[in-house]
């Protein structure tokens, strides 16, 4: 009998180790992805600025919007800072608990990253992606940063 009441603290502890892990995995790939998405932006902009093809800009825009799907999930409610001193908790970020407070509006932001980005690939198909499609791209991302992030 102690023998499976031990495993089975075991296990329970494995699993809420196992929990705590996947935390930590959802917070590290978000931020590998929203660099990834930086780095998407910056690509963009300099094929737009050589007039290079633009075909190519399709995949890494099917590979954005993919990410923004999922974005909103990526926020676990201990992750976010509370508006005071930031990084004081264990896994905290930058991303403000203005999120949880404001899942609605932080999916609708999402959606209309996603909105943006489904313009520059339609754009894209036929090279018609402009430097001001991507300022204006950007603005989408940049307004749920100001509202969502710590500076």
């Amino acid at each position: 009998m102690r023998v499976w009441m031990l495993a089975a603290t075991m296990a329970a502890g494995l699993g809420m180790a196992g929990a705590a892990m996947a935390q930590g995995d959802v917070i590290s790939e978000r931020r590998a992805g929203l660099r990834q998405m930086g780095q998407n932006m910056e690509a963009i902009g300099a094929v737009v600025q050589s007039r290079g093809d633009q075909a190519p800009i399709v995949a890494r825009v099917d590979q954005m919007i993919a990410f923004y799907q999922s974005l909103p999930g990526r926020f676990p409610a201990n992750s976010l800072t509370p508006p005071v001193a930031q990084g004081t908790g264990e896994g905290q970020t930058r991303a403000l608990a203005a999120i949880e407070a404001n899942r609605a509006d932080f999916g609708t932001r999402a959606q209309n990253m996603i909105a943006a980005l489904n313009t520059m690939k339609t754009a894209a198909a036929s090279g018609g992606v402009t430097a001001d499609m991507l300022r204006s791209t950007g603005g989408v991302c940049a307004a749920c940063h100001r509202d969502y992030r710590a500076r």
